[in-house]
């Protein structure tokens, strides 16, 4: 009798260790994936998520070269993606061509073409709807890559009927810094047009991550940092790239259009590495080591789904307010339909991505030159 006592009491002291000890099973596994494609990208609600009412029409106003390829066409692609799988119907307007002139002429017909929510993105269409916000009862807007403002930026307003988004530049720039020093580069060069704040968040993102990269391989690296202002003459461009290629600068972040090309043009005549931003810019050729991009089809997605699960409207926290998104909702990323790294591997940059993620690691943001981080691993030289 006193064995079975004996036992049953070791029994129960057993049951109340194990009730206070921590069981990991119990925390609900996180759905977040690290991005990657972001082409590929379709919202999925929760299994147990309310049903959206669907029916309602969403528009998007851009300009009609925009859909060819860039930040437009993938914002297209999201929208699309969504009406299909929501039950919604999308709509396009676009500007440039003979029937709408301009950008508020393409704002005002999605406005009046009956859609729910008009989608739109940079300057041209935040000064568009700086003019007409407000104007069209019952019509919301969503604004991507900046603010509505007036002609000379001297004023910024955002109505109640308009939530804007904008992405972390220096985020995706670290990713791109760390990415190209752990490959190997150590003597790396920057060019954006203007000395504006998110140009400025794209460099100094870099120099962060570079920083971050050499420190933990123990190496030197050098960064040159060239605004070029607006260039007539794209030759300049050119043979300044080129320049620095044949002087040993190994990769170069273009950021710009017209700026990413001359840099292409420039790496393939010397052999030199290309990194390109905004959106998945990999098709440019091999030289192009890869892509620090915004995700729009992924972050209008899920936009659209905060949107419509509110009954169609803007939340209280949304409306006439501006959000920055990046790490924590995987709204940036390192472009990943194609992977030209052979030093730095997927699994590497996805513990990258969650160290960023959970703040293990931490990128500032800085506004202009002026006040710079510390990096005592990159010698930074601006050739302005």
């Amino acid at each position: 009798m006193k064995k079975i006592i004996a036992l049953f009491l070791s029994l129960m002291m057993l049951v109340a260790l194990a009730a206070c000890a921590p069981v990991e099973e119990s925390h609900p596994t996180s759905e977040f994936s690290v991005p990657l494609d972001d082409a590929s990208y379709v919202f999925q609600a929760a299994t147990d998520a309310t049903p959206l009412p669907g029916g309602a029409v969403i528009a998007l106003a851009a300009a009609e070269s925009g859909f060819e390829s860039g930040a437009e066409a993938m914002l297209w692609k999201g929208i699309q993606t969504f009406a299909s799988n929501f039950g919604y119907t999308a709509q396009s307007f676009t500007y440039g061509s003979a029937e709408i002139a301009t950008a508020e002429d393409a704002l005002r017909q999605a406005s009046e073409s009956g859609a729910a929510l008009v989608v739109c993105r940079g300057e041209e269409m935040a000064k568009a709807l700086y003019a007409i916000q407000g104007n069209y009862p019952g019509v919301q807007y969503l604004l991507f890559d900046d603010e509505p403002h007036n002609e000379d930026y001297t004023s910024y307003s955002t109505d109640t009927s308009v939530h804007c988004v904008l992405f972390q530049e220096e985020q995706v720039g670290y990713l791109a810094g760390y990415a190209s020093v752990m490959e190997g580069y150590t003597t790396l060069g920057f060019v954006g047009e203007d000395e504006i704040p998110s140009v400025v968040r794209y460099c100094t993102g870099f120099l962060q991550g570079a920083q971050e990269a050499a420190e933990q391989q123990g190496e030197e690296v050098s960064l040159r940092v060239w605004y070029t202002g607006k260039i007539e003459d794209e030759s300049i461009v050119s043979s300044r790239v080129t320049e620095w290629y044949r002087n040993g600068t190994g990769l170069i972040l273009a950021n710009g259009a017209s700026l990413l090309q001359n840099t292409v043009d420039a790496a393939n005549q010397t052999g030199g590495r290309v990194f390109a931003t905004d959106w998945d810019q990999n098709e440019l050729g091999e030289r192009v080591l890869g892509s620090a991009i915004k995700c729009y089809n992924a972050a209008v997605q899920q936009q659209l789904y905060s949107f419509f699960s509110g009954n169609g409207a803007w939340s209280q926290e949304d409306a006439g307010h501006t959000e920055k998104i990046g790490f924590t909702d995987g709204s940036v990323a390192l472009a990943g339909s194609t992977w030209r790294f052979s030093n730095f591997s997927e699994r590497q940059y996805e513990r990258l991505y969650e160290q960023l993620r959970n703040s293990d690691l931490k990128v500032e943001a800085y506004a202009d030159m002026d006040t710079l981080p510390d990096t005592p691993s990159v010698t930074l030289e601006i050739q302005n």
